[in-house]
C-alpha cells in the first residue's frame, strides 16, 4: 500500500535509534509505527475500498493521492 511508506520510514529510524543505544525514542518510534498504522487504516476505510495500484478509491468521488492519506 503507498500510504504505508511512512510506515517504513519510521521503522528505519526506529531501528537507527535502537542500534544506536536510544532506547526512549526507538520506545516512543514503536508507539508512533502504531499510531501511524492505524490511522493510514482508518483514513483508507473511510474514503472506501482503495484501488492501491492506481491511487485511487472505488465508490469516492475521485482519486486519492498518497499526500492525501495521513
Amino acid at each position: 500500500m503507498k500510504a504505508y511508506w511512512v510506515i517504513d520510514i519510521l521503522k528505519d529510524i526506529r531501528q537507527f535509534s535502537e542500534k544506536n543505544g536510544m532506547m526512549e525514542l526507538a520506545e516512543h518510534l514503536d508507539d508512533a509505527i502504531f499510531v501511524a498504522a492505524r490511522e493510514i487504516t482508518q483514513r483508507l476505510e473511510s474514503v472506501g475500498t482503495a484501488d492501491l495500484g492506481r491511487g485511487k478509491a472505488r465508490g469516492a468521488s475521485g482519486p486519492v493521492a498518497d499526500h492525501e492519506v495521513h
